[in-house]
């Protein structure tokens, strides 16, 4: 059995990593192939304008031994799709007795579509897939009717999909199989920065100390892949799986995966204090993917940086309370500027997530969010990354863009769009009051003023950054984007260059 990850950017693949150890504790045989850290700086051309990164289709076939029965693909990002049904299709010629499934984020949030849009793939495995894949592959491997599987959509004997009731979330996570990260090249993700928060030069695994999120938020996914329930495990728990790999592994670095890692304060504050009862003094964990802030008063961000936590994302989206109103964040954007303060006070590296371009944003609400980046700025924040909004399959946005008639997924451009989406000058917007120049403009002016107003709050950071950069001890993902700038600068591609592929990265001349 072989199962591959698929994702936009470089990360070590957790979803994949919990799925083989799922696998493994059934007794069933299974091996990775993670074709971006295998091959993390080549690249070829996979049509006129886009560049794969990681091994090609042929390479990746080489690697699958002749009497595999299975296949599984883990497909997390909408902007790999052009490029998955493509692996999916050649894999399924190359190897006619396998059977191909797949799952991740775009799977679930369109597996008939995906289905419609291949040849070979048989079955997609929808939201939270450790239970599911371990009946799916038992049900293929006795060739027992796929029927009664909850959480899947299969390809019958007429060639029609067939989407079976959703499975209900897993209950007892703690008692989940710790992902297989002995299955995976641990070093080349290291020695080739491979890695989803900042590069710190060592060995770093991410991990998900909670599932699900709580939240509604229109531009995001989560409700359809994980729906609205958040489930924590036990701190003892989440602490030995960092122990563990700190022996097993010598990992000294951790990123959380969660979706919303810190919610309630007290578990929080019990995190910490049980990290630090091990006295792995030498260890850092950070939370990349953005978190809530409303827990993170003195006292929490006080535990947090003592028991490790050096880098902390917080995703406001916008500063304008019109457009969280309509985007439905819950968020008092007061109250994390005075969250942000605690956790800059105790000398954590921040970042902040922004989203420009969503439908109904208005000049107004741009504005407002430029002057709420000069007051994160000045409270402390240190790196900023503003995204053009892209509506992703899943998305309560992107539902309304297709009733609209503004989304066509039978038609590549879409995904040729989601692809350009972090260009400054290739992107699509749908937004209707502003137009696309613009909003190019707004997105400079973003950059332009937070990084601004931070060198003149903060002037030391400047000669700091240029010293991080060069000395590639990064602090920040800015810092990393910029030395990852400098480090590509010799490389030339033909045409456009972004990238696709499996576990990819984009890149850019």
């Amino acid at each position: 059995m072989k199962l591959m990850s698929a994702s936009m950017k470089p990360a070590p693949p957790l979803g994949l990593s919990f799925i083989a150890a799922s696998l493994k504790e059934k007794g069933h045989q299974v091996s990775i192939i993670d074709c971006l850290a295998e091959a993390p700086n080549e690249y070829y051309s996979f049509n006129d304008n886009i560049v794969s990164n990681g091994l090609s289709n042929t390479e990746t076939a080489k690697r699958i031994a002749a009497d595999t029965d299975l296949i599984g693909i883990s497909i997390m990002f909408s902007g790999n799709w052009i490029h998955n049904r493509t692996l999916i299709d050649f894999l399924g010629a190359q190897f006619p007795k396998a059977t191909i499934i797949a799952g991740g984020e775009h799977i679930t949030a369109c597996p008939e579509f995906c289905i419609a849009q291949t040849k070979h793939l048989k079955a997609c495995v929808l939201g939270e897939g450790e239970e599911t894949i371990v009946e799916l592959v038992e049900a293929i491997e006795h060739k027992t009717p796929l029927d009664d599987i909850l959480g899947i959509c299969f390809r019958n004997a007429s060639n029609q999909s067939i989407t079976n009731p959703r499975r209900t979330r897993i209950r007892e996570i703690n008692e989940i199989p710790r992902p297989a990260w002995e299955l995976f090249p641990l070093e080349k993700y290291r020695d080739n920065s491979i890695i989803y928060g900042v590069d710190r030069g060592l060995i770093s695994l991410p991990l998900m100390a909670t599932r699900g999120c709580p939240y509604t938020c229109t531009f995001c996914s989560s409700p359809q892949m994980w729906g609205t329930k958040y489930s924590m495990r036990d701190t003892v728990d989440v602490a030995d799986e960092i122990e563990s790999y700190y022996h097993k592994f010598n990992a000294r670095n951790f990123d959380f995966y969660d979706l919303t890692a810190i919610i309630r304060k007290q578990w929080i504050i019990a995190f910490c204090q049980e990290l630090m009862r091990r006295n792995l003094t030498d260890i850092t964990w950070q939370i990349p993917a953005g978190t809530r802030s409303e827990a993170i008063d003195s006292e929490v961000a006080h535990w947090l940086f003592k028991a490790g936590c050096k880098n902390i994302t917080y995703a406001p989206e916008s500063g304008s309370y019109e457009t969280l109103k309509l985007i439905k964040k819950k968020v008092n954007l007061n109250d994390m500027l005075r969250s942000i303060k605690n956790s800059h006070k105790e000398g954590m590296n921040i970042k902040i997530n922004f989203i420009i371009g969503f439908p109904n944003e208005t000049h107004k609400n741009i504005w407002k969010s430029i002057v709420f980046l000069v007051k994160a700025s000045k409270a402390g924040v240190n790196d900023m990354a503003p995204a053009i909004f892209s509506p992703y399959p899943g998305s309560e946005l992107f539902n309304n863009l297709i009733a609209e008639g503004k989304i066509d997924m039978t038609k590549d451009d879409y995904f040729y769009e989601i692809i350009n989406a972090d260009t400054f000058f290739e992107n699509k917007f749908y937004n209707d009051h502003i137009n696309k120049y613009l909003l190019r403009a707004y997105l400079f002016i973003y950059l332009l003023v937070f990084y601004g107003s931070n060198f003149i709050f903060y002037p030391s950071r400047f000669i700091k950054t240029l010293r991080n950069i060069f000395t590639k001890k990064y602090e920040s993902r800015g810092e990393m984007a910029l030395g990852e700038l400098i480090k590509r600068k010799g490389i030339t591609v033909q045409k456009k260059t972004h990238s696709l592929g499996v576990n990819v990265s984009v890149q850019h001349n």
